[in-house]
């Protein structure tokens, strides 16, 4: 029986390198919106782009995702062909060949001016969020305690939050894991609440360049040295480590760090439709950077 042949629309520009190392993997997870494979040690989406532009990411048409889900089965061998620049599968062959490659590419941040308005304008828009994030913080409740003068009783997620602030340029190994080890694969899905929130406080990190090279390596190790979290938020962490995010995240940052009013707001609506919760709590990540950026606490 003849394979039937998709095209991919769009993929990110880190994907041939990868496929060309790896050769062979699995089918690993699917959903409606697409699914996974696994190449050794990595992972590559392949589906519709309701989420973004992902930098691990085989973006495909609407109607082709849900032929290609329909056919491809969990654990089932796929391979790169580098003759034909596709991904084999039993039934079904995905080519590059036609397909335009994306870099999700950032901004840094213009200066403290743009920094101060920026902040007000995220903090303005997050308090017409009623949800609770995905650890059950609410966040203008939180922000109104971050900015009372005094002694402050904090609950547990939201101590947690005060020391992620105070830790992002320290150099006390022990705090850091600490801190880092409540909220790596902590909440529910495939990606963690814990995990959606630290990939925004690196985003916003990678338009400011503030937190300490520590971090980055403590967050790193205890990613790649034992099961914390999930495959797919490992993935999502490791391209975050590396400045490298989604489409809807990478335009949410850019806005702020380059003040532009005109994309802000749909910037931040399409981020906050990501996931159940993934969105507000990466858009969190992102108001717990700003805030660990004004607020320094070196130690």
């Amino acid at each position: 029986m003849k394979k039937s042949t998709l095209f991919g629309e769009e993929y990110s520009d880190l994907i041939p390198l990868l496929l060309s190392k790896k050769g062979n993997g699995q089918v690993h997870s699917i959903f409606k919106n697409g699914f996974n494979i696994k190449m050794e040690d990595s992972l590559v989406f392949i589906g519709n782009k309701k989420n973004g532009l992902l930098p691990f990411g085989i973006h495909l048409l609407e109607e082709d995702t849900l032929r290609a889900v329909s056919v491809v089965n969990n654990g089932e061998t796929v391979f790169w062909n580098p003759r034909t620049n596709s991904l084999e599968f039993s039934s079904l062959s995905i080519s590059l060949e036609k397909g335009h490659r994306f870099k999700n590419e950032l901004t840094s941040l213009k200066n403290n001016q743009v920094f101060d308005i920026s902040f007000e304008k995220l903090c303005s828009q997050l308090t017409t969020v009623e949800e609770l994030s995905g650890l059950d913080v609410d966040i203008n409740q939180f922000l109104q305690r971050f900015n009372d003068i005094g002694e402050k009783k904090w609950f547990a997620p939201e101590s947690y939050l005060v020391m992620l602030i105070e830790v992002v340029m320290s150099s006390d190994h022990y705090l850091i894991e600490k801190t880092l080890r409540f909220f790596l694969g902590r909440g529910k899905g495939l990606t963690p609440s814990g995990d959606d929130l630290i990939v925004g406080l690196l985003a916003f990190d990678a338009t400011s360049h503030f937190i300490s090279a520590l971090f980055y390596q403590q967050l790193s190790e205890l990613l790649e040295s034992e099961p914390i979290t999930t495959d797919v938020s490992r993935e999502y962490l490791r391209y975050a480590i590396r400045h490298e995010f989604g489409s809807t995240v990478t335009e949410l940052v850019n806005a702020l760090a380059s003040g532009d009013d005109s994309t802000f707001n749909k910037a931040f609506q399409n981020l906050l439709e990501v996931g159940h919760s993934s969105g507000l709590d990466t858009l969190f990540g992102i108001l717990i950077g700003m805030l660990a950026f004004k607020n320094p606490n070196e130690q």
